[in-house]
């Protein structure tokens, strides 16, 4: 059985689902080429439109880097691998599609870097994430999670390395989305599936706009928007944002009407 699986829960949706339940969906290398590898041919895969990143099970997202296999390595294999992965997570973040992290339990270490460098996260009560590298000397995450949560909780979750459950990873903006124990999954579909359904130009313009956008000016920022508006708006989507604002104002004219004649 392949330790990524790959399936498509819903029209113009893949679901990249990390199959290694006995070690808590444990990163190894080989895991991380292939779900590279998977992302570039959904990147050239017009009829996809949105992906979903999950883990076997329901006790844990991911655990993070195999530590198995890093115990195996010489500390010169093991630079070369670190040296690799950036590069890898890297790619990760600028996917062009929208990605959806459903999770569905622990995200710890490389698990939570992956769920944040994800669009939207989707969690429950059972959800809980942990920036473990500051225990290690190390860092991560210093260049994306503010920009997530905040300056301040950004600082006490890289500098504390503690872990914090579901309900507070919603209330501080690590969650997108907060739903009944048992439901990431499900829930994750229904937004992944969402997003297939929109524009997909105007999808992938919002996303390298918010990417790129931190450290410009707000007239940078404004005008680059504007320009992509130009570029992606066809006459047909116009036309069709008219006819349906015309229906919402005949609309609420005709309830206007009744609720006056009452």
């Amino acid at each position: 059985m392949s330790e990524l699986e790959v399936d498509e829960p819903a029209p113009g949706v893949r679901r990249l689902t990390i199959n290694r339940p006995g070690v808590r969906n444990a990163i190894s290398l080989s895991v991380q080429r292939e779900l590279d590898r998977a992302l570039t041919r959904i990147a050239a895969d017009d009829a996809i439109r949105s992906v979903i990143i999950a883990g076997a099970g329901s006790v844990a997202f991911s655990a993070g880097y195999d530590i198995t296999e890093l115990a195996r390595w010489t500390p010169s294999e093991a630079a070369d691998a670190a040296a690799e992965r950036e590069e890898l997570v890297w790619r990760f973040w600028s996917f062009p599609k929208p990605v959806v992290a459903a999770v569905d339990g622990t995200a710890h270490g490389a698990g939570t870097i992956l769920a944040v460098c994800a669009d939207i996260r989707v969690g429950d009560p059972r959800t809980r994430f942990a920036v473990t590298a500051a225990r290690y000397g190390g860092a991560n995450l210093t260049w994306l999670l503010d920009s997530v949560v905040g300056a301040g909780h950004a600082r006490d979750l890289l500098m504390t390395s503690r872990a914090v459950d579901g309900a507070e990873a919603y209330r501080i903006g690590l969650l997108s989305r907060f739903v009944e124990e048992g439901g990431v999954s499900s829930a994750a579909v229904d937004t992944a599936a969402g997003l297939a359904e929109l524009p997909p130009e105007g999808i992938r313009e919002i996303k390298s706009l918010l990417q790129h956008g931190p450290g410009l000016d707000l007239r940078t920022r404004y005008d680059r928007e504007i320009a992509a508006a130009r570029t992606h708006s066809h006459p047909d989507q116009i036309a069709g944002l008219v006819a349906g604002l015309a229906g919402l104002a005949d609309r609420d004219a005709r309830l206007r009407r009744t609720a006056a004649e009452q």
